[in-house]
């Protein structure tokens, strides 16, 4: 397990980006201790609640609309304890808490380890199975691990704007700017560069095979220049 641990921790580290690193740090954990889902929830400090924020296992629809109040289900329990929650049957416990649009129904066995830097709570980490299963003391000391490793990954991207809580429904969200001239003014802001999304694009069959390939040389050969 320690090979593995150092592994994923080098995956991890070697991110392009921090979604990258969680999207990694989610998989790798999953199959590592061999589950059926590997989740991560965000602490928003100001809603005093936990954002569903990357998943493997769980509908991804999920991701983002899932919160939970602090102290509430279990994600809310083991973030307002700040210890690790380790059951065989999840859903017998008194604090379970069913959300339709996670899918999780179908899972008995849940851990979940808080995220904590500084004293600070960051997160927690979740992983669940679908028979009934007790992780045993390694299974526990590896997500706490994991945990540690990824406080310090977090900590640096919430103080760097890197990481923020994803818009909900009906909320506000808020961007910092920098000014360009003094003085008050009010109007719509505008994305002048969206975010490349490669999951965005169509996958089309050419019908003309030669052009297409003629415009990818073309746009190589600029980039070139």
């Amino acid at each position: 397990m320690l090979e593995v641990l150092r592994r994923v921790i080098q995956e991890v580290n070697g991110a392009r980006n921090l979604d990258a690193a969680l999207s990694t740090m989610v998989r790798r954990i999953r199959k590592a201790m061999q589950t059926d889902v590997c989740s991560f929830y965000l602490y928003d400090k100001e809603l005093e609640s936990l954002v569903l924020m990357e998943t493997i296992g769980l509908r991804t629809q999920a991701v983002g609309r899932v919160v939970l109040p602090l102290g509430e289900g279990l994600v809310g329990l083991v973030a307002k304890r700040s210890e690790p929650l380790n059951l065989e049957d999840a859903q017998s416990h008194s604090h379970f808490r069913y959300f339709e649009a996670t899918g999780e129904e179908r899972y008995s066995s849940f851990l979940g380890v808080p995220i904590i830097h500084q004293r600070h709570m960051l997160g927690v980490l979740v992983v669940q199975q679908a028979e009934k299963r007790r992780y045993d003391d390694e299974d526990e000391a590896f997500l706490v691990t994991m945990a540690a490793q990824l406080s310090g990954v977090l900590a640096h991207a919430l103080a760097t704007g890197n990481l923020t809580r994803p818009a909900l429904p009906g909320g506000q969200a808020m961007f910092k700017g920098v000014a360009a001239s003094p003085g008050m003014a009010m109007g719509e802001a505008v994305v002048i560069t969206p975010p490349a999304d490669l999951n965005s694009v169509p996958d089309l069959i050419p019908s003309d095979q030669e052009y297409e390939i003629a415009r990818l040389k073309e746009a190589i050969g600029k980039t070139r220049d």
